[in-house]
């Protein structure tokens, strides 16, 4: 079991793992304010309601708002975050009235884009966990601590529910974990590159002629041997 390395996920110093929410400010299931506005789920009724089942934890058992399957039992979420960020525990609790149409299974796929039914089959997922039904809120699901540091996309497939139905309904997905701030400097680094870029465009043609003058220079000091 991964229970061991839970240590990893709690304790942090510094402000890597504190909240971003002014209404929740003690939330450690804290990534949900990290997420990109584009995180999206496929095969579901209301896609754009994928964002909103990442609530914070003290919201979690609430039925609304809450994503059902659409053709068949199988969902695919791509999570993005707006800056990397490090997943120690995740949970999941399913909806519905009974426990049928709770998630049994879930498979986590770490920095992969442009993923879908068709391509899903072919990837090797970073982490695999058996769902139980979590109706209260209380199972926590440890990853394991390489594949899921420094991340920007995860993507979560649940292929499968407890009642053999043919809707999977998911109202609630945490994570818990800290984030680091690198998006800002990385925005800062391009823009700097781009007017170093604009320097550079100048003296272009007057390297070119500096190359075609020695060249010159060269051939006649040749001549001169």
């Amino acid at each position: 079991s991964n229970k061991n390395m839970s240590p990893h996920g709690t304790g942090v110093s510094g402000d890597a793992n504190h909240s971003h929410s002014a209404e929740f400010p003690d939330d450690s299931w804290n990534l949900y304010a990290m997420l990109d506005p584009t995180t999206t789920a496929l095969n579901v009724t209301h896609p754009a309601d994928a964002i909103n089942v990442f609530k914070p934890f003290a919201r979690r058992l609430m039925d609304v708002p809450s994503v059902t399957s659409d053709a068949d039992a199988e969902i695919i979420f791509i999570v993005r975050f707006t800056s990397p960020v490090h997943v120690r525990k995740l949970m999941v609790i399913g909806g519905g009235l009974d426990t049928s149409n709770h998630p049994s299974l879930m498979r986590c796929y770490v920095n992969q884009e442009n993923v879908d039914f068709g391509s899903i089959g072919a990837l090797n997922p970073s982490q695999e966990f058996p769902l139980q039904v979590n109706s209260e809120g209380t199972i926590e699901l440890i990853t394991t601590l390489r594949p899921f540091t420094n991340i920007t996309t995860l993507v979560l497939y649940f292929p499968s529910n407890h009642g053999d139905s043919e809707h999977t309904i998911i109202k609630y997905i945490g994570m818990q974990g800290e984030h680091t701030h690198y998006r800002r400097e990385a925005v800062d680094t391009v823009y700097e590159v781009l007017c170093n870029g604009q320097d550079i465009v100048q003296p272009e043609s007057q390297r070119g002629h500096d190359h075609n003058h020695s060249h010159a220079h060269d051939h006649s000091h040749d001549h001169f041997h």
